[in-house]
């Protein structure tokens, strides 16, 4: 059993939540620190990791033992498959989970949850919500040099794709830099796949790979690194002259920066027009009134017409610390 899972344990048995059904990739490595195949695509909701209180075990969704860590019991893997029925009946074996009262969930899709109505008939589903909350907020002494080592990547990244931007650069070059200089550390797992695009406030981040970038247009570049389970990204924007020329950061940016403080609220970060998030082993969405303790980082970004900016902070004692540069910035 980890750490993590003993306490997600404990703070399942002080909300009498029976067992805990995890989509999400961040909380689903939490709790299993499981491993992730990447996707360039989006991932419906499924059962990836299950915590059962009276057995206290984790059952995860994998076909192999390559997605969990040494040693994790074979026996508490069940298959992936398109089949709801073999699904229904995968879940239904895992012991106590039929039988459980009350299961609390991160996300559901309408079919999902009708498949997890058949698994446990006699349970009420509640939100997972207020335990992963109060999971994220207890210290995890592993979490600082783990994202602040794949923020080193990340970085790495995106210096790889400012190298090759220039006038008449391919998006799908900028992306080959940026893989490049990831497996330069052994990392072969992105976070998301680099975006390079013209900032444009009304379109979307998508841009032809092969739609060469043009003189004075601004162009964003992010990049996000998953390295030994830590995930971290940032992004940057640049103006192309005779060459790329770094843009300063929204007018905003330093005080937004300053008030990442132990003590402030989400909320309060996010009344300022700024994005925020917690990371780690990957997205949390901290809500409203989740308030920053030292020993966090968070992801921030803030942006304009003519600039987007994030950073992964260090959440301290004092003023906050910026784990994410390129170069000087």
């Amino acid at each position: 059993m980890t750490a993590r899972l003993d306490e997600c344990l404990e703070l399942m048995q002080r909300d009498d939540v029976d067992a805990m059904i995890l989509g999400r990739e961040a909380n689903a490595r939490t709790v299993a620190d499981t491993s992730r195949l990447w996707l360039a695509g989006t991932r419906p909701f499924s059962p990836a990791c299950i915590v059962v209180r009276a057995t206290q075990a984790v059952h995860v969704l994998a076909n192999s033992s390559d997605a969990v860590p040494a040693g994790f019991p074979l026996a508490q893997l069940y298959g992936l498959t398109w089949n709801p029925d073999r699904l229904a009946a995968e879940l239904t074996a895992i012991p106590g989970l039929a039988s459980a009262r009350r299961v609390a969930v991160d996300g559901m899709s309408p079919s999902m949850r009708a498949l997890l109505e058949r698994v446990a008939p006699g349970a009420v589903l509640v939100d997972a919500g207020e335990i992963l909350t109060d999971l994220w907020q207890r210290p995890d002494p592993a979490r600082t040099p783990g994202v602040t080592a794949a923020a080193e990547v990340a970085a790495a990244g995106l210096a790889a794709m400012v190298g090759a931007l220039a006038v008449g650069a391919l998006p799908r070059q900028l992306r080959g830099a940026c893989a490049a200089a990831f497996a330069a550390f052994g990392v072969t797992t992105p976070a998301f796949e680099a975006v390079a695009t013209p900032i444009d406030p009304h379109s979307s981040i998508w841009t032809a790979p092969d739609r060469p970038f043009e003189p004075e247009e601004r162009i964003v570049l992010r990049a996000g690194a998953l390295r030994d389970g830590w995930e971290a990204s940032l992004a940057r924007t640049y103006q192309l002259t005779t060459s790329s020329v770094a843009l300063d950061p929204p007018a905003r940016w330093n005080g937004l920066v300053a008030a990442c403080t132990a003590g402030a609220t989400v909320g309060e970060l996010r009344a300022k027009d700024a994005v925020v998030y917690g990371v780690g082993h990957g997205v949390e969405p901290w809500p409203d009134d989740f308030v920053l303790v030292p020993g966090l980082m968070c992801a921030l970004e803030a942006s304009d017409d003519n600039c987007v900016r994030q950073d992964v902070l260090q959440i301290t004692e004092t003023a906050p610390v910026i784990v994410t540069r390129v170069g000087s910035t």
